[in-house]
């Protein structure tokens, strides 16, 4: 029996959306924290979520999961610390998400990582 279709990211949107985060070249950004990057990735963010999570927020996970692995190469290449241990990164960026819970859009909707 046939319900109707559900509502949903399509992968091609899916596709789309790491296509502009890999346009957008996270890991090269030159802004001097965190904060910079978060102003500047905010506005995409705020735009995704609206779209796209509309009926099931959940299926963003996937895209955050990249953008959160993109944010952690950033990190790798700014600070020196981090740069030759990934699980170093990892506990930074945490703690990040624990300090400032607002800091990313995704955040503030319950999306961490």
């Amino acid at each position: 029996m046939f319900l109707g279709y559900d509502c949903v990211i399509s992968i091609s949107s899916r596709k789309r959306i790491a296509d502009k985060l890999e346009e957008v070249n996270v890991n090269k950004l030159s802004f001097k924290s965190i904060v910079g990057i978060a102003q500047y990735l905010n506005p995409m963010i705020r735009g995704w979520v609206h779209y796209y999570g509309k009926f099931k927020m959940y299926e963003l996970t996937k895209v955050f999961r990249l953008l959160s692995a993109r944010l952690v190469w950033w990190a790798r290449k700014r600070y020196k610390r981090y740069k030759t241990s990934i699980k170093r990164a990892y506990r930074w960026f945490f703690r990040i998400q624990e300090q400032f819970p607002n800091l990313f859009y995704h955040w503030k909707m319950g999306y961490a990582n």
